[in-house]
């Protein structure tokens, strides 16, 4: 028993020696490693040493070293729409260069700046130096629908823009990079002074940056803005929009609240490069001009309708019967009231000075096409009133030498957007 114990003693000192000269030796490697290296590295070893070394030289040489930040989601950005940020990078970081792959969704400057321009998703890639060594960095970058609602926008001399957010509560204070160009408020409108490009900056409270490029052209005297109201309809609808396509011209639709099965309609007039309108989420008057608050809801439901199945922010409207109507005498002084209101609530109203009668007087194509000749005038923007309801071949008859007339004229064919000089009736009730 006493051998055993002493046999044991002896073993449990090897182990105890073993330990001891274990951990000296890791000390003194360390020692060695922080005068190689020049850092304290934990748990360094021999070949990390002469890796980082032979990869230094790689970078010297020109060869780019590729960091584990290469994995496909090693860094995620969510950005609002229209909102600028800066790269984020670390203090030690330097950027040398970076990329978007989908420019109509994030664009991204030499100095790291990254502007929203359209919901959707983009990668980013950035080149980046640490001191002596190169690393390659993807951002995944999602831009939301939500935000300041012109990130890039094009606008004529003279042209005014109400710059919107499409979230709740959301207040900005503007400046223009190029008041020479662009003057704006601190609240936002934006007044085209002459041809050229500037950009407006905005914070708001929470510190969030938004950017507005804006692009000013000419401005054109002889225009037609062809517009329809009361669509879609799978009748006419389609037979317009055929119309339009051969001819290479783009049209303002004010629709009602869609059917389900006519959403396909409201798509392909947004695809091919028409403006889509607010008409009224239903065109009862009766109903619409009870009181301020049913016509802003009905105006409020349809564009919250349209934003969430296509994902666009309408501000162009038109009252059911124009602002000069009579059938909402019923309620005195409803229209005087709205008309001063609109532009409050974020919406801008156009009536017309171009009737066709293809809703009332004009009984044929030729009828209308007469009534669409007769009210063009030079020098002016002309707002045609039209209709793509159902069975309406009167116009549809009619459209085709309405376009050849006017081009044949010299007017140029323009959408109404959200800068576009209004044109209003004087106000009956």
């Amino acid at each position: 028993m006493i051998f055993n114990r002493q046999r044991n003693n002896k073993k449990v000192g090897k182990k105890m020696l073993c330990v001891k000269f274990k951990k000296l030796s890791v000390m003194f490697f360390l020692v060695i490693c922080i005068f190689a290296d020049g850092a304290v590295l934990a748990g360094c070893h021999a070949s990390k040493v002469q890796g980082r070394q032979s990869s230094q030289k790689a970078v010297a040489a020109g060869q780019k070293k590729e960091s584990a930040d290469e994995k496909p989601n090693a860094k995620k950005i969510v950005m609002d729409l229209g909102e600028m940020i800066s790269l984020p990078l670390k203090e030690e970081e330097e950027l040398l260069s970076v990329s978007s792959n989908r420019k109509k969704v994030v664009q991204a400057t030499e100095n790291g700046n990254l502007y929203a321009m359209k919901q959707g998703e983009a990668k980013v890639k950035a080149e980046i130096a640490v001191d002596d060594e190169v690393y390659k960095r993807i951002y995944h970058v999602k831009v939301k629908k939500y935000g300041m609602v012109y990130p890039a926008f094009q606008m004529m001399k003279g042209e005014h823009l109400d710059l919107q957010f499409n979230g709740d509560g959301i207040e900005a204070v503007w400046i223009s990079k190029n008041p020479k160009v662009v003057q704006v408020s601190k609240n936002g409108r934006a007044v085209a002074k002459k041809k050229g490009t500037a950009v407006l900056m905005a914070e708001t409270d929470d510190g969030k940056i938004y950017r507005c490029k804006l692009k000013i052209s000419r401005k054109i005297k002889d225009i037609i803005y062809l517009t329809f109201d009361d669509g879609p309809n799978r009748y006419s609808t389609p037979k317009v929009l055929d119309i339009l396509k051969k001819n290479g011209v783009k049209a303002t639709f004010f629709e009602l609240k869609p059917a389900k099965s006519d959403f396909d309609l409201t798509k392909r007039i947004l695809d091919e490069g028409h403006a889509l309108a607010l008409h009224g989420y239903q065109h009862k008057y009766d109903i619409v001009y009870q009181s301020q608050k049913i016509y802003r809801e009905n105006l409020d439901k349809l564009r919250a309708l349209f934003f969430k199945k296509f994902g666009v922010w309408c501000t162009v409207s038109r009252f059911p019967g124009g602002s000069s109507n009579t059938k909402s005498r019923y309620n005195p002084g409803i229209m005087t009231k709205l008309t001063k209101k609109v532009h409050g609530w974020g919406y801008h109203y156009f009536d017309w000075n171009v009737d066709s009668g293809d809703a009332g007087g004009a009984r044929t194509a030729k009828d209308t096409f007469a009534n669409f000749k007769r009210g063009l005038q030079k020098g002016r923007g002309n707002v045609v009133l039209m209709h793509d309801f159902n069975g309406n071949d009167k116009t549809i008859d009619a459209l085709n030498k309405m376009i050849q007339y006017g081009k044949k004229m010299g007017y140029h064919f323009l959408p109404i957007t959200a800068s576009t000089n209004e044109v209003h009736h004087g106000v009956n009730n």
